[in-house]
């Protein structure tokens, strides 16, 4: 049954949605100021073809119907391949570090040329994202908030996967216990991005939700299956020799623009300076905190809105390799949690910057900051004051009467 919004909290997100359009604007602007048309592509301000990160995906589509997909995990072949895009164009590097059942799922997105694949793309990721996070939401104020995000206009403009990925988090919330086996295969899904599903399998365990833990398992094994019975086991050697480093060499050595948009604790810590031994400490540290906070909510609490809130908030914060766009979904936790009861005015701030951590984060690094991961740290902590509270009201219930 829909809720009713207490009045401040209505107040303080409708105050805030201009804000958010505002950076939505200034995101575009920044990405597309300057931009141009060049051999059927639009070029984009920094140099990249619209829709930066679809290209990758679209090129694991290419690869999923070519002779030797293995070959675009050496960087300077994936990087040539670029180059031929527009002739006489030295493209800017980008990445090829996803594992390779990715090809899978980008196979369809192949078979059509980019610009009309960008499109659908883009289109489906809207509908879903309306149909699944956003509609639900019992007002406009509130469904202004979630397409206001900064994080969205990131998605429109780069192509990225974070409204999807809000989409399957939310979805597995609302299926996993009336349709186990989809919600089972969502999951399944996600291991394309494996830092994110890192939890999940405690989670499951935890909650004693045995046909939804089957169903991912045996939906990862038949995906990882078909792409070895395609592609072969090379594109997998490859992958975790070369993919996973090429990630772990983003977490330390990119520019200051894509630090900024690492909310984790590591990479915050490692950009003032900390030595990066004590950096991945200082993280694992965080991490445990983040996980008992999961596990306590998971056996404590009965709501199950809290417990797959307490695993997507805890997921973000224990993989050391995040990016801010990746954190949609935290707008729909705190649009949920505001329904519930009024904000406190450190509740407030936490919704204020969680919501804009996309630029958030690349504006505290330009000027050499550190912070960004207070979003979600914060929002942990005020998940587990309403989980507190509600185990505290269960307890008195179940006193007997005097």
């Amino acid at each position: 049954m829909p809720r009713t919004i207490p009045a401040r909290n209505a107040a303080l997100i409708a105050r805030l949605n201009p804000v958010l359009l505002g950076l939505s604007v200034a995101v575009a602007w920044f990405v597309l100021w300057g931009s141009h048309l060049a051999g059927g592509f639009v070029i984009d301000g920094q140099g990249f073809i619209l829709g930066r990160d679809f290209l990758n995906f679209w090129h694991y589509g290419l690869a999923a119907w070519g002779d030797d997909p293995v070959r675009h995990y050496d960087l300077s072949f994936y990087n040539a391949v670029l180059d031929r895009l527009i002739a006489g164009y030295d493209y800017p590097d980008q990445n090829w570090s996803y594992p390779p059942h990715y090809m899978l799922l980008a196979a369809p997105f192949g078979l059509v040329g980019y610009n009309v694949a960008l499109a659908i793309y883009t289109v489906l990721g809207l509908a879903l994202y309306w149909r699944v996070v956003v509609r639900d939401l019992e007002d406009g104020e509130q469904r202004i908030a979630l397409f206001a995000m900064p994080t969205v206009a990131v998605f429109l403009l780069c192509g990225q996967v974070s409204a999807l990925l809000a989409v399957a988090f939310v979805a597995v919330y609302k299926l996993a216990d009336r349709r186990p086996v989809a919600a089972g295969l969502i999951i399944a899904l996600l291991t394309v991005k494996p830092q994110i599903g890192l939890l999940i399998p405690l989670f499951l365990i935890l909650t004693g939700r045995w046909k939804v833990f089957f169903a991912a398992a045996g939906g990862t094994i038949a995906l990882i299956g078909t792409s070895l019975l395609l592609h072969g086991v090379e594109p997998w050697r490859y992958y975790l020799i070369d993919g996973i480093s090429v990630q772990s060499t983003t977490l330390v050595d990119s520019n200051v623009i894509v630090l900024g948009l690492m909310p984790t604790v590591f990479v915050n810590a490692v950009m003032v300076g900390v030595p990066r031994n004590v950096s991945m400490l200082m993280h694992g540290l965080v991490a445990l905190c983040a996980i008992a906070a999961m596990v306590w909510t998971v056996l404590r609490c009965r709501d199950q809105f809290l417990q797959f809130a307490s695993l997507i908030v805890a997921t973000l914060i224990v993989t050391p390799y995040l990016m801010s766009y990746d954190t949609l979904v935290l707008g729909w936790v705190m649009l949920m949690l505001a329904q519930r009861a009024e904000m406190s005015p450190v509740q407030g701030i936490i919704y204020r910057f969680a919501m804009i951590l996309s630029p958030l984060g690349v504006i505290l690094a330009l000027n050499g900051i550190p912070g960004a991961p207070l979003a979600i740290l914060g929002l942990m902590v005020w998940l587990m004051q309403v989980v507190f509270q509600q185990v505290q009201q269960r307890q008195l219930a179940t006193l007997p009467a005097q």
